[in-house]
């Protein structure tokens, strides 16, 4: 099993209940009770300080159906929430780490660079079918391995860091999504990975305690105050991957209905006019939308313990003019 150290940042930070900041009351499906709940990420008193190493970007490189990808495993400080830094464990600086965007029939050459120092770090990639003892290995510090794969399946996946202990890994950071598209299809107008923050290096907090943070895309209500725009009286698709590392997914858009919605992505595993989906650990969907008026829709985690710890944002439906501006 590879060392982890415990490095964590004595932090503090209140959960902004950023829909009642706007006040925003959406349906019922608003934070519950017009309350808040503070949170922080506890620290250790004799925990290291957490190395803070300066991002470095994901390399990619098409030449026809051959994708060559260079990955970085880093320690950075990430923000979570409004005045809430964490001591991540990442792949290129970012929680998420970048989408991978793939095509169907892709051949994939992925190179994953530890430059974490003080620890193991791997990549489990859910859209690659190859033996894992081969190619989901530990890479050590300062080491580097390289993944051949084919991306035959289309679909909406997770990768991850497999490395012991796998779900600290993942809890500390370590995820992002894979979007592979089949012939014909165009990627997802946007992909929200849904995640959980729990108390910083601490496998006990993971496996034991309710989460601090649930968010979207690496912080809590990151959409609420930056609404995602979208379209009205036209068909879009978001692709969500749950991250976890423990709780299912509950996504819903207050005020519309998912029209479509394909499991893991796989173009025929749909079903119709779908009120809440359920996304478990690990897994993912595409989503079509379709807003016939203009407005603000929310879309949140229906789970109500989730939403109030961050799993909330926001679709600002526009109608597009049409002829001169």
């Amino acid at each position: 099993m590879p060392r982890y150290v415990k490095h964590q940042r004595r932090s503090q930070g209140v959960l902004v209940a950023a829909a009642l900041a706007l006040g925003l009351v959406v349906g019922g499906c608003g934070v519950p009770g017009g309350a808040h709940t503070s949170h922080s990420i506890t620290q250790s008193a004799d925990s290291l300080n957490p190395l803070n190493q300066t991002p470095r970007p994901m390399r990619r490189i098409r030449r026809g159906d051959a994708v060559s990808i260079q990955m970085y495993a880093e320690e950075t400080e990430v923000m979570i929430a409004p005045g809430v830094t964490f001591p991540a464990w990442t792949f290129d600086g970012a929680v998420p780490g970048p989408v991978l965007y793939l095509r169907q029939g892709d051949h994939v050459t992925l190179t994953l660079h530890n430059l974490d120092p003080r620890m193991a770090h791997s990549i489990d990639l859910h859209a690659a079918l190859v033996p894992p003892n081969q190619n989901f290995t530990p890479i050590l510090p300062g080491q580097s391995k390289t993944i051949h794969f084919i991306a035959s399946v289309p679909g909406v996946f997770l990768y991850h860091c497999e490395s012991s202990p796998m779900a600290l890994h993942i809890a500390q950071g370590m995820y992002g999504a894979v979007i592979v598209t089949p012939p014909g299809q165009s990627p997802p107008m946007y992909t929200i990975v849904q995640s959980e923050f729990y108390r910083a290096d601490s496998l006990s907090s993971v496996l034991n305690d309710p989460p601090r943070y649930v968010v979207f895309n690496g912080m809590a209500n990151r959409y609420v105050t930056h609404p995602l725009n979208a379209p009205v009286g036209q068909p879009f698709t978001v692709a969500v991957v749950n991250a976890g590392p423990n709780d299912f997914s509950a996504f819903h858009v207050v005020g519309s209905i998912l029209r479509d919605v394909e499991n893991s992505g796989y173009p025929e595993n749909n079903l119709d006019d779908v009120s809440t989906a359920t996304i478990p650990p690990g897994g993912g969907a595409l989503i079509q939308l379709e807003f016939t008026q203009p407005g603000q829709y929310s879309f949140v985690s229906h789970a109500m313990d989730q939403m109030s710890k961050g799993a909330l944002g926001m679709f600002n439906a526009v109608a597009v003019r049409s002829g001169p501006q």
